[in-house]
């Protein structure tokens, strides 16, 4: 089993399940998204010579956030959306719906804040929680 570190910018504000932005503002900024995440992607894989075409993977989301104000870490995780299936389209993932989420941490970096994905391939026999 691979394991893949992919780091990203934070997303922008009008990804946020909360924004009111008009469509458009939301549309280029999904596809800005998705291409970002793409070459991130791609880097990470060259780098770190990882396959990809992953059909089960866990994913485990570090936010590195510029202050240590308080974040509904539900709606940051809405929030990247774009950001997983930008993994789909940098190859390293068949479908985005193979993604177990491991609890999502939330930490400061005033001077570098990124949002680091930290990926491990599985066999997709994990069982679930009752």
């Amino acid at each position: 089993m691979e394991a893949l570190l992919v780091t990203v910018a934070i997303p922008p504000r009008s990804l946020s399940p909360n924004a009111r932005v008009h469509w458009s503002i939301q549309a280029k900024a999904v596809k800005k998204t998705r291409v970002d995440t793409w070459a991130q992607t791609q880097i990470a894989m060259h780098e770190q010579d990882v396959k990809g075409g992953w059909k089960h993977a866990e994913c485990r989301v570090v936010w590195y956030a510029r202050c240590s104000r308080r974040r509904d870490k539900d709606n940051l995780l809405a929030t990247l959306k774009a950001v997983f299936d930008g993994l789909v389209d940098g190859g390293l993932l068949v479908d985005d719906a193979g993604i177990t989420h491991l609890p999502m941490r939330v930490e400061v970096d005033a001077r570098n804040p990124r949002v680091e994905l930290h990926l491990r391939e599985t066999d997709g026999s994990e069982t679930p929680i009752l």
